[in-house]
């Protein structure tokens, strides 16, 4: 390839870098962090065992969310590398989701679920109304189109999650 093309090339690729936030980088070195330590997975994550409680009790909403996306989608990166039959877990992904899209103007259907999660629709039926029985989660009537129900996060299932991910760190130990 001629030095003209290649420099053209480089320049191009310049040209589509992001530029991240502070707290993206953060995120990123922790992310980093915890896939390069082959000890956290031979030790069963125990670094989500938090000590300091005072940072478990009081995360903002915003951190909240932020922990529950990462979890989301580092669900979504081990399917690159196991097949998804292996750790099978709709409903986890489905309040994770719920849980994401909460405070979003967005609303989630059925459908919108199982594209959002990627399982059959009939999956994630049945493990909607398995979340019903407990209480986690409700459905909620369109209010123009009788046809159209929305899944929403009840009470209970919110309180489960934000004590779930107020335990989580926000950094993994060096």
């Amino acid at each position: 390839m001629p030095e003209s093309e290649s420099s053209e090339s480089s320049e191009t690729e310049i040209a589509k870098t992001v530029t991240l936030t502070e707290k993206d980088v953060r995120d990123a070195a922790r992310l980093f962090r915890l896939l390069a330590d082959p000890t956290i997975l031979e030790n069963g994550l125990g670094f989500f065992d938090s000590t300091d409680k005072s940072e478990a009790e009081s995360p903002d909403r915003h951190s909240l969310i932020s922990r529950a996306r990462i979890v989301l989608n580092s669900r979504r990166v081990r399917t690159r590398f196991f097949h998804r039959d292996l750790f099978g877990e709709p409903a986890w992904e489905i309040l994770l989701a719920l849980y994401i899209t909460e405070q979003s103007a967005s609303r989630l259907t059925t459908s919108r679920l199982a594209e959002w999660i990627e399982a059959p629709l009939s999956t994630v039926v049945r493990w909607i109304r398995t979340l019903e029985e407990e209480s986690l989660v409700g459905r909620v009537d369109h209010p123009t189109d009788r046809r159209i129900v929305f899944i929403r996060l009840l009470e209970k299932g919110r309180k489960a999650l934000d004590a779930y991910l107020g335990a989580i760190p926000e950094t993994v130990p060096d």
